[in-house]
């Protein structure tokens, strides 16, 4: 059965539909704060999670480094990168000193842009809640990585 051109997912509303979904996963811990979450919020300042060690990838600027691990089963190689995962006991986690939940879903197929061309698509992408320390103190936050 074909796809109906105008129900083709492009590469644009793709990124834009991931994006706003990590942003609202964050944002729904924040809907209905209770009184002194809300003073707290007020007097926070942002704290910046450290990374983890290895797992290191230069993607280039603007981002530079990204220290993560591809965990999955590790029979399956991603086809445009090439990567391999890592096994079932690869941290999934990018920051140290970090307890709560995470999730994490790869993507493979393909995306067409409004002029026809086709592309490769392989995306990873992450999502933490959860407590996490920096130098001593303990936070708590919501993350994502696309």
């Amino acid at each position: 059965m074909a796809i109906p051109e105008e129900a083709a997912l492009d590469r644009r509303r793709f990124v834009v539909g991931a994006a706003g979904v990590v942003v609202g996963a964050g944002l729904s811990t924040l809907s209905h704060p209770s009184a002194s979450a809300a003073s707290a919020r007020r007097r926070r300042v942002g704290v910046v999670p450290n990374p983890i060690p290895g797992g290191a990838f230069d993607v280039g600027p603007p981002l530079g480094v990204l220290h993560v691990f591809a965990p999955g089963d590790p029979s399956v190689t991603l086809p445009f990168t090439g990567t391999t995962l890592g096994g079932f006991d690869v941290e999934p986690i990018t920051i140290t000193d970090f307890k709560g939940s995470s999730a994490v879903a790869f993507h493979v197929g393909t995306a067409r842009a409004s002029d026809g061309t086709t592309y490769n698509l392989e995306t990873d992408i992450r999502a933490f809640e959860g407590r996490f320390v920096v130098d001593g103190v303990k936070h708590r936050g919501s993350f994502g990585f696309v």
